[in-house]
């Protein structure tokens, strides 16, 4: 039997990308239909993987990479010993 957790956490994206067998198929379909908050949250995923799909690529500026570089550094200096 399939937790929430199974489903969400370890399951989703495999799901979608028609990679498991026919059985394990039938069995996350079966929680699926079952649970409400996991086929919500199977729609929500499945509508932002098409938004991003469909944006596309987007060049950032090269300020904000500044940004974000001396960000990440920073960060990744707090995390040291």
């Amino acid at each position: 039997m399939l937790t929430c957790k199974d489903v969400i956490m370890d399951m989703l994206a495999d799901y979608l990308e028609l990679t498991f067998r026919p059985e394990v198929v039938a069995d996350l379909e079966r929680h699926l239909q079952a649970c409400p908050p996991c086929m919500a949250y199977l729609k929500t995923y499945q509508k932002t993987r098409d938004l991003v799909r469909r944006s596309g690529q987007v060049a950032m500026p090269e300020e904000m990479r500044t940004i974000l570089r001396r960000f990440v550094m920073q960060q990744l200096g707090r995390a040291r010993p």
